[in-house]
């Protein structure tokens, strides 16, 4: 992963992990490493997307909160690992 988006919705906290093709599959995102090595403009497209994905469902909402980087996206999975295993 290269970042996370924290967000909550009517469910609770919403962690939403971006990540990129591994060289393998495509050398497009070879030098992404880290959230911020994308374009400004993809990352507020992105944003932009999960501010609005559940607009025309009724009772649902979203807000975003901030985003993080790589390690905190690695956190996430474990965290949700132990959550899951617990």
């Amino acid at each position: 992963p290269i970042g996370v988006l924290n967000m909550s919705d009517e469910s609770g906290v919403d962690a939403k992990l971006l990540a990129v093709p591994h060289t393998k599959l495509s050398k497009l995102y070879d030098h992404v490493n880290e959230i911020s090595d994308l374009p400004e403009l993809l990352i507020k497209q992105i944003q932009h997307y999960f501010e609005n994905y559940k607009a025309l469902e009724p009772g649902k909402w979203v807000k975003v909160e901030a985003w993080e980087d790589a390690a905190a996206a690695c956190e996430e999975i474990l965290a949700s690992r132990k959550r899951f295993l617990n």
